[in-house]
């Protein structure tokens, strides 16, 4: 078995690594060292994802994690890439609308996530980046809209590197943590990109 030592890497370079070696040459089992909660849960969903099984065991506040077996879909999985290609994604970089923060940012960031409502084009994907991860940590008004979107299929994303960096991980009202590997994805699968 395969030793990759990830530890002290950013998000996404050890999914990167970990895709190389298993999907790209072809390795069958790995075992990677990991020092960040955060990896080991983004791991899991990539090996997930490929239909790998996955295992990690907790030494000292770190993680040694084995990926084994399994193979990458040569198919979208049903419901999920064929349906949102080329669909709009909404990609919200700060808890404001436009470069006006305070109160007049707040008031239009939450109008632009309501109007998505009433909208008939609904967009994919709404991805939360930077100081974007408090709106659906902390804005009751943003989680509701975001609640809405995501039981009309909109998929609710927000950057686990990021909630990490604010204290944030256990904050999370709506949606899903995810990483740079499957954010910089659904930002070039999608037809077109906002930022409100």
């Amino acid at each position: 078995m395969r030793t990759l030592d990830v530890r002290g890497l950013a998000c996404p370079e050890p999914i990167v690594r970990a895709k190389k070696a298993m999907v790209d040459d072809g390795e069958p089992a790995l075992l990677l060292l990991v020092d960040s909660a955060v990896t080991r849960d983004n791991l899991e969903k990539f090996a997930a994802s490929k239909g790998f099984t996955f295992a990690a065991t907790e030494v000292d506040a770190e993680w040694e994690i084995s990926i084994t077996g399994g193979t990458m879909p040569t198919e979208p999985v049903a419901g999920e890439a064929v349906a949102t290609r080329n669909l709009p994604v909404i990609l919200c970089k700060t808890p404001f609308f436009g470069n006006q923060s305070g109160e007049l940012g707040r008031i239009l960031i939450r109008a632009f996530f309501k109007t998505l409502l009433d909208i008939d084009q609904q967009p994919a994907r709404v991805i939360f980046v930077n100081e974007g991860v408090n709106l659906p940590c902390d804005d009751e008004q943003v989680i509701e809209y975001c609640r809405e979107l995501e039981r009309r299929g909109c998929e609710i994303v927000s950057c686990g590197t990021c909630l990490d960096y604010f204290g944030l991980l256990d904050e999370l009202q709506v949606g899903r943590v995810g990483n740079m590997y499957d954010i910089a994805g659904a930002l070039l699968e999608a037809g077109h990109v906002v930022e409100p």
